[in-house]
């Protein structure tokens, strides 16, 4: 089991923007330091919900003050980069980090964010699919060409070219059973950040995940499979309601930027508007119980088994510095976390690789 912690880079109340990236900055260091095994970092632009516009440019700070960690994208939104120069820059990220790269991908929701560049949202399907596969060409090929409906480039090679051979591991943002099913076809490394989402329905997707994995010729078993989930580790009552009042206020700031029946492409309405009225009836109490991870050691360390044994789940990513958590609070709940949960699954897999296999018992 691997861990890792996420930054959506959003601005408080009474902070400055310098203040949110400089700290944030010290956190990726001390989770470093304190051996969780991946940070994950945020795009978006335009508001202070998140103010990281440039995540693979911000590694390249943290490549810098990092040494062990891999520096993650939760997500890069395609439709609204240029492909070659994100290339570019990511090949660049590779080199400096040493191969300490996951490139996390998404199509993008906010229709601000698409408007303020430009870019309709009713195309993002077709230009994420393209961005991606001219970025897998890119990253892996030292000459190529490409011709889409809305990209056209002849005999092309990008530079620096990767640290990691065939460039570093692209995973996709994925959410519903489809797309499970889909990329679990084609072998396709994935992400998720299912909130609110029973886990029976849970259960279902990674069960169509896995299945178009064997009936493909896949093995399972070498895959990365990321869970995210906001998380609080610690003791009290106090600090316990405080993490869930954090996160519930996250998920009401969600449910101002996602898109309206006129933003929104046409199939998808339903669901925004789904995800809309669940964010407005959202109560405190549901947050606690369903929102995240939140308790005591122990609690968490139950909650990530069960993901495991349900899921399958092999890389858990918590998103400990819940946006509006008063930043000690959360540090103090990171620490917790590496000193209490992290040995915990550590000691687990020590065990596992001491017991001799069959083959050497029979040697």
């Amino acid at each position: 089991m691997k861990f890792g912690i996420m930054n959506l880079f959003p601005v408080a109340d009474g902070a400055s923007d310098h203040q949110v990236l400089r700290e944030s900055l010290d956190e990726i260091q001390l989770a470093d330091e304190l051996g969780f095994d991946s940070i994950w970092l945020a795009e978006h632009h335009f508001s202070t919900y998140g103010i990281l516009g440039s995540p693979v440019n911000f590694g390249m700070a943290v490549a810098e003050r990092t040494r062990q960690i891999t520096i993650g994208t939760a997500v890069l939104v395609l439709p609204l980069h240029h492909p070659l120069r994100l290339a570019e820059d990511i090949a660049a990220l590779d080199v400096l980090s040493g191969g300490r790269v996951s490139i996390g991908v998404g199509r993008g929701y906010q229709p601000a964010e698409f408007a303020g560049f430009g870019v309709p949202l009713a195309e993002s399907k077709q230009r994420y699919q393209e961005t991606l596969e001219i970025l897998r060409l890119a990253l892996s090929q030292e000459n190529f060409s490409y011709h889409g409906e809305i990209f056209h480039y002849d005999d092309v090679t990008t530079y620096p070219r990767p640290y990691t051979p065939g460039g570093p591991p692209i995973l996709q943002g994925t959410v519903s059973p489809e797309s499970f099913r889909e990329r679990g076809a084609a072998g396709e490394s994935i992400i998720t950040s299912p909130n609110f989402t029973p886990l029976g329905i849970m259960q279902k997707n990674f069960d169509l995940y896995r299945q178009g994995m064997r009936e493909n010729g896949f093995d399972i078993s070498t895959y990365d499979l990321p869970f995210m989930q906001q998380v609080w580790c610690g003791d009290g009552e106090e600090g316990l309601r405080a993490a869930a009042q954090a996160a519930m206020n996250y998920y009401k700031s969600v449910g101002k930027v996602i898109p309206g029946s006129e933003d929104a492409i046409a199939k998808e309405r339903s669901y925004y508007a789904a995800v809309a009225k669940n964010i407005e009836l959202l109560t405190l109490e549901q947050t606690l119980t369903h929102g995240g991870n939140f308790g005591s050691a122990q609690r968490v360390i139950d909650t990530i088994e069960m993901l495991r044994e349900q899921l399958g789940i092999n890389h858990y990513i918590g998103w400990l510095r819940i946006p509006s958590l008063d930043r000690r609070a959360a540090l103090r709940s990171m620490e917790e976390f590496a000193d209490k949960v992290i040995p915990h699954f550590r000691a687990q897999q020590r065990a596992a690789d001491s017991v001799p296999t069959p083959a050497a018992v029979a040697g």
